[in-house]
């Protein structure tokens, strides 16, 4: 009887604790979020939203917050890339931000191993000189339809006709998400 009772005693003690330390956690995060609690460069990049700051959601202050601090973490060509990527996102009419928000949906769903081989590609691409970029664009501009699926059925298979493993693991999980 006595062990029941301390056992009963624990759990509503550490179940005690356990709201408390939430509770204490919430207070931390809506203080986090207060905009004098803001260091310079995070109300200088959010500086547009300060009049109805306390009016957000604090979700969605938790968001503007963390884009904040990458966006003052960015080289000055990445924040150039990223105001051309959203200057076409405002250009794209409903259809084509349903086919970007679907193609990041898919990339997010992706295993990281195969994420991880697609930026590695991507990179190689980007790492070239932009004349050899530009090359490669016109080729591929230039070549038939017919011509397209042969290049791609080539890059998807490795020596010896054998599946790329970046290839294979795209096809793989395709199927798997059936």
């Amino acid at each position: 009887m006595v062990k029941k009772m301390n056992k009963t005693l624990t759990g509503s003690a550490l179940t005690c604790l356990l709201y408390f330390s939430v509770a204490m956690s919430a207070t931390a995060d809506n203080a986090a979020t207060d905009w004098n609690q803001l260091n310079e460069e995070q109300q200088a990049v959010l500086k547009n939203l300060k009049d109805r700051w306390e009016n957000i959601p604090d979700e969605r202050r938790q968001r503007l917050i963390k884009g904040a601090s990458r966006w003052n973490d960015m080289t000055p060509e990445q924040r150039a890339l990223a105001k051309s990527r959203l200057q076409q996102w405002k250009k794209a009419s409903p259809e084509e931000k349903d086919i970007m928000r679907q193609r990041m949906k898919e990339f997010s769903d992706l295993p990281l191993a195969l994420k991880q081989a697609m930026r590695k590609k991507y990179q190689w691409f980007n790492d070239l000189p932009e004349e050899e970029r530009q090359k490669l664009r016109n080729r591929w501009q230039n070549l038939s339809p017919e011509k397209k699926l042969e290049v791609r059925d080539r890059f998807r298979s490795g020596p010896a006709g054998q599946q790329n493993g970046l290839q294979n693991n795209l096809i793989q999980h395709q199927k798997g998400a059936r």
